[in-house]
């Protein structure tokens, strides 16, 4: 490696130097959600979901290369073809007997109700006070479900002699990022670094006969006491961390003096080992346990957190398994050279699926401790993610779209950015490294212009064209010599390059550069790609993800004679039996069964169309044919606008005449009622190529679209596209909903002509359309029944936050949506930019005071009585922000509008869907199947069906929440709805608010089906997605680089939307 830093210094170490300074070897973590789920679960590179395959027996193990067992990984079918199940989609263990949900919860979960109904409770740092529940929901047809979750039983409720558990803190300087004085972000130690600071912690004689765990970044547990660790002053101690795994060289001939000093002093750590506390397993599960509302325990937060980490060990401990975020721990290819990786260099649990352009998807598990009434549990979940491929980086590179031009450079290099690579040394004629490097790719070499220079030929460097100096260690007192990346791994190395044409790789810093050639980089396996997929991606996960229910929790569980994957890669389960060394000397076992919850099917409610014509759902969907809108909006002019591409297939629609299409589409809106004046000329564009060269030329034909509408008072353009393009779409919507006011519907021709299922295509363009004229599509009625009534507003609130491809320093965007009409059909909104990844709204008092004024304006003055939130995107911690933070705000705007004594009633309701509990049909009569006519075979989701709800033996003790799968799963494990209430001025009974809840989701007034999430969270989400896009090219297409940084003065959009939109549905 060739290393230019500031000021001379010494080589060393097979490289060449001109001063001291490393670049950081952190990789990069988390990701998100992979349930294939019903409805809109979207992927944005990956987020959870990885599973076992299913061999052997027909279920849980893995199927060696040479005849049984569980030998390699699992190489799943290639790209365009599903991937291959061991086991039929059905019911999870079918035919076997079903134990009922255990009968002491029931009976504990009654008496404590009884003492939290009417009660304030405290929450969070910040004191909080929430309702405690006020009873359990009997409405709907009972049925028994599997949940994925195991018991966890300690040796106090067995009667054994307890282990108690000790907690420790490590502290070192720079370990964590921090903030100093001036608000300056510290680095802190990479991932690396913290894994083997910690291992020479716990390799310490002082942990001699105690069993530990880690998380590997601050905490510490043991079960028995660290010798002369106390509180005051604790363990002090100064070490030299050994190098990162994986790196080897020969000795350096005639090494000077001290060669290795500078490398000591980074790695020279002065840490301090203190002990939090200790912690007595039966106190918390006398809490657990007890049936008085004043029963608190302090510790429960830190022993939730210890058993989080004696959990993750097994996995972390594994040579080839990768931790990701929170608890997600995904078996990979092997990490080179890592002592005791499995033969093969794979964990053979390690199951991957091209996803193309240099990504693969791969299966993990989801572990967390949850406290429950009565007992502590275990949730386990399947969870799916995007890794890089550890394969050459040359190759990598190529994959991804190789470096035909400068901005392939650019977008390969935000691509690689921070990427862990093995750089291999051998010389030419040999076939054995003689030196291995683990190094952080920061970028390309870039090479600057000199100051008075006009013109730059090249603005990344190559081998040839990166120079540097470097003393030689070789020779005594050697001059600096002067020498370019290609010759100095020739003349230093032995190495000939054989493309000294490509960009050189930078694995220091700017500011102190160490240089690599692309061609001796293998990428490292298990590195998460955290950036959002392309669309044959997100097409591709989806198939590797999205398995039937039976599948997951088969991968899950497994049982007796086939364990599930899960419970075997955190050492649950398996022969013999594991939990006597993973868990039983921390003092606790865990159960190996799902366990069974009581869950009830709510009915689905009737939805209205007009003429009082009534549909009701089946399996949570209903159909258009023969109705008319509830109420018909009015738009006037209307056009339609092909745009058409400069290039090969480029072609919105087929040759020949459409205007029988376009007066199809006319006729179509009239049959549902919709009013419009005079449709105007269809206009045909041809559009440059959708290159970025040729973006502003595009932009400003767009731009002339929108002028001409204007001047022609169109209402509502209707674009026919070629193909779906995601800038396209964002300008479109820019220019329309922003600068010119006007209505826009964007339809792909080939699917505007297709002939099958056209009328239901039509259909759907005609429910958006109703909406933005300010119709209503349909109504449920009776929605407000007691204790709510007309006068009830519902608000929707969510932020979005830039991914890890945005532009730096881009901001987050907030949204508030809330209903204006008693048939809740209009939800126009507040949007704005906020902060960068602040989850709390900022300015919400104004916002929350738009939406009472324009519902004041539609109501005659009157204002709402009561109002119902629903806050999506709220973790657990953040709960007591939402009560401390946000509602003063709604608060404030009461303040201003309302007379004292005559604010409204509050219910504050947080929506999940990142959350990883699902539910498995224990019978058919109660799963999304049906027979197929043709086969006679029983098809389906095999999901719960829709109205299925669950509020009972997986819930804690005192705030009310509750489960709700409304939707239809068509693909994949349905994902239900989180519900938790926060605030309750109104006071909902338990089947009030749960009914309520159910009935708003066929509201959705895009769509003939109920959703997953209630349509104020919906509507919200949605809003804050056309905010991304009037900023696409800040948050959605920065790839990487350092340059670009988002400017809120210089951008074009940073709140609000054209006055003309303002009081409609716009977004939908």
């Amino acid at each position: 490696m060739a290393e230019r830093g500031r000021g001379r210094g010494r080589g060393g170490d097979g490289y060449a130097s001109r001063g001291g300074g490393r670049g950081g070897s952190g990789s990069r973590g988390g990701y998100g959600d992979g349930q294939g789920g019903g409805g809109r679960e979207n992927y944005q590179g990956g987020r959870d979901g990885y599973q076992g395959g299913q061999g052997g027996g027909g279920r849980g193990g893995y199927q060696g290369g040479g005849g049984g067992g569980r030998g390699g990984p699992q190489e799943m079918a290639s790209r365009s073809s599903a991937p291959r199940e061991g086991v039929a989609p059905g019911i999870y263990l079918g035919g076997q007997r079903v134990p009922q949900p255990d009968p002491e919860i029931t009976a504990t979960e009654d008496k404590l109700v009884a003492s939290t109904r009417g009660h304030m409770f405290e929450i969070g740092e910040n004191s909080a006070k929430v309702p405690g529940r006020r009873g359990y929901g009997k409405l709907g047809t009972s049925i028994v479900l599997r949940a994925n979750y195991l018991t966890l039983t300690t040796a106090y409720e067995s009667n054994l002699t307890e282990v108690p558990w000790f907690r420790y803190e490590v502290d070192a300087p720079n370990l964590h990022k921090e903030r100093d004085a001036k608000g300056k972000e510290t680095l802190g130690f990479s991932r690396d670094k913290k894994c083997r600071l910690f291992d020479q912690i716990v390799a310490h004689s002082k942990f001699n006969g105690i069993i530990w765990a880690t998380d590997n970044s601050k905490i510490i547990v043991t079960n028995k006491a660290l010798p002369e660790v106390g509180k005051v002053p604790g363990w002090i101690e100064t070490i030299v961390l050994p190098p990162p795994v994986g790196n080897s060289q020969n000795p350096t001939p005639n090494p000077p003096p001290n060669a290795d000093q500078g490398a000591v002093a980074r790695n020279t750590v002065k840490f301090k080992v203190t002990l939090v506390g200790s912690y007595a397993p039966r106190q918390m599960i006398e809490y657990l346990k007890s049936t008085t509302n004043g029963a608190t325990y302090g510790g429960a937060g830190d022993v939730v957190q210890t058993l989080n980490i004696i959990m993750a060990k097994p996995p972390r401990s594994a040579a080839s398994v990768r931790d990701v975020g929170q608890n997600r721990f995904f078996p990979h290819e092997g990490h080179p050279g890592h002592p005791g990786q499995v033969a093969g260099g794979s964990h053979p649990g390690c199951e991957k699926y091209e996803l193309g352009s240099g990504l693969q998807a791969m299966r993990g598990y989801y572990a967390s401790v949850r406290p429950a009434i009565g007992r502590l549990i275990l949730n386990l979940n399947v969870t799916s993610g995007a890794f890089y491929k550890p394969i050459p980086l040359e190759q990598l590179i190529n994959e991804f779209g190789g470096l035909r031009s400068y901005r392939d450079m650019e977008k390969a290099e935000g691509f690689i950015r921070m990427l862990k690579v093995k750089a291999v040394y051998v010389k030419k004629g040999q076939s054995a490294a003689f030196m291995v490097k683990i190094k952080t790719v920061l970028g390309f070499e870039r090479n600057f212009a000199e100051p008075k220079k006009i013109v730059v030929v090249t603005r990344f460097s190559d081998a040839k064209g990166t120079k540097f100096q470097y003393v030689d260690r070789r020779t005594p007192d050697a001059p600096a010599v002067a020498t370019s990346v290609k010759d100095y791994f020739y003349n230093i190395h032995g190495i000939t390059l054989r493309r000294p044409d490509l960009p050189v790789l930078n694995v220091g810093t700017r500011a102190d550069p160490q240089y690599l050639p692309s061609e001796l980089c293998i990428v490292l396996p298990g590195q998460p790609f955290k950036r959002l997929l392309n669309g044959d991606q997100t097409s591709e996960m989806l198939k590797f993800a999205a398995r039937a229910p039976n599948q997951n929790a088969m991968s899950i569980a497994g049982t007796a004679n086939a364990p599930g994957n899960g419970v075997r890669l955190f050492r649950l389960r398996d022969t013999p039996d594991l939990q006597t060394t993973s868990v039983e000397p921390w003092g606790f076992r865990t159960g190996v069964d799902l366990i069974t919850v009581p869950g009830r099917i709510l009915k689905a409610p009737k939805v209205v169309y007009g003429n009082r014509k009534d549909e009701t759902p089946r399996i949570g969907s209903w159909n258009l044919s023969q109705v008319q809108f509830y109420k018909p909006g009015r738009l006037r002019r209307w056009q339609v606008i092909v745009f058409s591409i400069d290039e090969q297939r480029g072609n919105a629609l087929t040759p020949g005449d459409p205007e029988p299409l376009f007066n199809e589409l006319g006729r179509t809106l009239g049959r549902y009622g919709i009013k419009t004046d005079q449709r105007g000329p269809t206009q045909t564009i041809t559009l440059e190529p959708l290159t970025e060269v040729n973006r502003a030329t595009n932009d400003r034909a767009v731009e002339t679209v929108y002028r001409n509408a204007k001047k022609n008072n169109v209402s509502l353009l209707f674009f026919v596209l070629p193909r779906a393009d995601k800038w396209l779409y964002a300008r479109i919507k820019y220019w329309g909903d922003i600068k010119a006011g006007i209505h826009s519907i964007n339809s792909v021709g080939s699917k505007l002509q297709k002939e099958k299922g056209q009328p239901m295509y039509l259909g759907n363009l005609a429910l958006k359309w109703n909406i933005k004229a300010g119709g209503v599509n349909h109504i449920v009625p009776n929605t407000f029944v007691k204790p709510l009534d007309n006068k009830t507003m519902l608000v929707g609130i969510d932020v979005t936050h830039p991914s890890p491809g945005s532009s730096g320093g881009a901001p987050s965007i907030a949204c508030v949506v809330a209903s204006t009409d008693e048939h809740l059909t209009q939800w126009p909104g507040s949007v704005r930019t906020q902060a960068g990844k602040r989850e709390m709204v900022d300015g919400l008092a104004d916002m929350v005071e738009e939406r009472l004024k324009l519902w004041q304006k539609k109501h005659n003055g009157g204002l709402p009585d009561k109002i119902i939130l629903y806050r999506d995107g709220v973790s657990e911690g953040q709960f007591d922000q939402v009560l401390t933070i946000e509602v003063p705000c709604f608060e404030a705007a009461f303040k201003k509008l309302y007379p004292p004594k005559s604010w409204p009633k509050l219910a504050v309701i947080i929506v999940g869907k990142r959350h990883h509990t699902r539910f498995y049909p224990t019978r058919q009569q109660d799963a999304d199947t049906r027979i197929d006519r043709r086969t006679g075979d029983t098809v389906g989701s095999w999901n719960p069906l829709p109205g299925t709800i669950v509020d009972r033996h997986i819930t804690g003790r005192i705030i009310r929440e509750f489960f709700l799968q409304a939707h239809q799963g068509l693909q994949g494990t349905a994902r239900p709805a989180h519900y938790t209430v926060l605030r309750d001025d109104i006071s909902f009974e338990a089947d009030e608010l749960e009914q309520f809840t159910h009935n708003l989701c066929y509201l959705f007034n895009r769509a003939t089906k109920a959703v997953s999430i209630v349509p104020p969270a919906y509507y919200a989400d949605l809003l804050c997605e056309r905010g991304r896009a009037y900023l696409f090219s800040t948050l959605a297409e920065n790839h990487g680089s350092e340059s670009s940084v988002f400017n809120a003065s210089g951008n074009e959009w940073t709140s609000g939307v054209h006055p003309n939109l303002a009081e409609s549905t716009w977004y939908i």
